[in-house]
């Protein structure tokens, strides 16, 4: 009896209650071991190392001598700005990180004139209940899986609202990252648990993950794990060799961005942060695509005659630009997966006047480029669909500042170089995120003027120094060699009125007056209707608080203009300037007393002068006895 009873089969129902019992047992030593480190406070994410796996080197902050602030560790400077901020939060305060690349640092200059910045002096001149401060966490040639664990780290330190501005960089690395694009969604959910445990951060400790070396200046004298190295394929000499048509791993990158953001999102939704995601733009105009490949499937005849039709539109492009579209129009036919097709095609149509076609071929150019410097299209419609499945807000920046370009076609207008905004486009960015708060009940602060907003930035504008945009020149000149800008000058030569006035915009932007000077005079040589556009970009100048570049800009027009409306608003802006400056003997000589003629001018002004400063009449005889 004894016997049958020893040989009888389990059951199954009970072979799964044993099973269990097992597994239970096995894990009760570790969760009683993670109950105690929480107890006691061993482990904390505040303090540990969340950084020893994929991408996790050293902390970005760490606190000072004094344990009062936090402050960005040296070796991390190589990649990030130093920022800082008290290690106490006191009750009225307000933080905000910003998380992204270059864009979010405010390349080529600094976060002094990043959309943060003027977010940051928005906010606290809006509401003085507050303190608010914005900690730029932009890091050169940070891709989205990057940012991941810099979040990570950042929701240890109180924050109260998370800007998420990325995508532009997601294509630059490829062997760092094989491993992120092969995790699965429950994987990725899975370690982002696992990271949590204070269990696992002991173990990290215990194995010495603290005593990883971080990167130094010299990349080739990194010493030890170097995972937050970023191994741009661009730093290499061959790096544009090693760029080709392949769609399995765009799709792959846009798999790997569409993750890292959802993840980001989660962590923060989790965390009870609120989280904002902005929608990055890029310069369409005047700026063509990196490299081109033909399509894959393309015979040899057909390319032959491709080269032909190409060449020939070429030689007619500047002299015949419609000659030249038609040529080119017969070209994609044969081949349109050609990107520096597309950008031809649309600058012929924009000198033709065609610029909803011209528009679509430059989003074409962008898209398709063999390397993608530019966020193309499809990470953008990840970022769009992520925040309506999430209902996490979202900036457009990129409207915020194509919609002041011409055409709503953005060129040197709106960005500096491929993809960094001028400083009036992060000025932009910022009113476009402080309304969104607003809207969404973050801050309760009434929206400012444009009177107002025009005041405080002159007052950063001005503490910045000549220097500043000096350094900034320069770090656009690194930038374009770095990028290998110099294989495509030519097709961005100015040949119009048009390309002109960018030329001279750009240039002012960098504070190069000797190139302005020269853009500036063949544009009104070329066409006395850059005269106006001129003006209109003063006016804009004037508004972002840069009035000694808006005063330059008038004064040099008054070297050229012959007609008499010119003249009337040149001299306008000139007298606005001096209102703003509060300087009375100049508004005294250049109003001298023709009131009458005075509210003619501004009742005809068509610049934008009048609007950007209404009142003019009154405030001039508030100022003169």
């Amino acid at each position: 009896m004894l016997a049958e009873e020893k040989n009888k089969p389990v059951r199954p129902g009970r072979r799964r209650v044993f099973v269990a019992l097992a597994v239970g047992l096995g894990i009760l030593p570790v969760a009683m071991l993670e109950l105690g480190l929480r107890v006691t406070g061993v482990g904390d994410l505040a303090t540990a190392d969340l950084h020893a796996g994929f991408g996790n080197s050293a902390r970005l902050f760490e606190l000072d001598e004094d344990e009062q602030r936090y402050r960005t560790r040296l070796a991390r400077q190589r990649f990030f700005v130093r920022q800082e901020f008290p290690a106490t939060k006191s009750e009225n305060d307000f933080r905000i990180f910003c998380l992204g690349g270059s864009t979010v640092q405010g390349r080529p200059y600094r976060p002094e004139s990043a959309f943060g910045q003027w977010l940051d002096v928005q906010l606290n001149a809006a509401d003085p209940s507050r303190r608010y401060q914005t900690i730029n966490c932009g890091g050169l040639s940070y891709a989205s899986y990057r940012l991941r664990p810099l979040l990570q780290e950042v929701l240890t330190y109180e924050p109260d609202l998370i800007i998420l501005a990325t995508g532009h960089n997601e294509f630059l690395e490829d062997q760092t990252y094989t491993d992120v694009k092969a995790r699965s969604g429950l994987r990725i959910r899975l370690e982002e648990y696992a990271q949590s445990l204070r269990t696992v951060m002991l173990l990290r400790k215990l194995a010495g993950g603290e005593a990883r070396q971080e990167p130094t200046e010299d990349p080739d004298d990194t010493p030890g794990d170097s995972s937050e190295v970023v191994e741009a394929r661009l730093d290499d000499d061959a790096g544009y060799a090693s760029y080709h048509r392949d769609e399995k791993w765009r799709q792959q990158v846009t798999d790997s961005f569409d993750d890292s953001v959802r993840a980001m999102v989660r962590m923060c939704q989790a965390s009870g942060v609120p989280i904002i995601l902005v929608q990055l733009g890029a310069n369409l105009r005047d700026c063509p695509p990196f490299k081109s490949e033909h399509r894959t499937d393309i015979d040899v005849a057909d390319e032959q005659q491709w080269q032909t039709l190409f060449d020939n539109a070429a030689a007619k492009t500047q002299s015949d630009p419609a000659a030249a579209l038609v040529l080119y129009q017969q070209a994609a036919e044969i081949d349109n997966q050609f990107p520096l097709l597309h950008f031809r095609m649309a600058r012929c149509q924009d000198r033709l006047g065609l610029f909803e076609d011209a528009r679509r071929n430059y989003l074409m150019a962008r898209d398709q480029d063999i390397c993608p410097l530019r966020m193309p299209d499809n990470l953008s419609e990840k970022l769009i669909a992520i925040a309506r499945e999430t209902q996490v807000p979202l900036i457009d920046a990129n409207s915020s500042i194509a919609d002041r370009s011409p055409q709503q076609i953005p060129g040197f207008d709106a960005f500096v170089d491929h993809v960094h905004p001028t400083i009036g486009g992060h000025q932009r960015m910022a009113q476009a995120i402080a309304s969104a708060l607003r809207q969404v009940d973050i801050v309760t602060s009434s929206e400012m003027t444009v009177e107002q907003l025009r005041r405080l930035y002159r007052v950063q504008m001005e503490s910045l120094g000549p220097v500043y945009f000096s350094n900034g020149r320069r770090r656009i000149g690194w930038l374009e060699g770095w990028a290998q800008r110099q294989r495509l000058l030519d097709e961005i030569t100015p040949v119009d009125a048009r390309g002109m006035v960018a030329a001279t915009i750009r240039s002012l932007d960098l504070h190069d007056f000797q190139a302005a000077t020269e853009s500036l005079h063949d544009a009104v040589s070329t066409d006395v209707s850059a005269i106006q556009m001129l003006l209109e970009h003063s006016v804009e100048l004037f508004r972002q608080g840069r009035n000694r570049t808006s005063r330059w800009v008038l004064e040099e027009l008054a070297k050229v203009a012959r007609d008499e409306v010119s003249i009337d608003r040149i001299a306008l802006g000139l007298l606005i300037i001096a209102i703003d400056q509060e300087d009375v003997s100049e508004v005294a000589a250049l109003y001298d007393g023709q009131s009458d003629n005075w509210m003619a001018i501004i009742s005809a002004d068509a610049s934008g002068w009048s609007e950007a400063m209404p009142g003019v009449i009154e405030r001039i005889r508030k100022m003169l006895p």
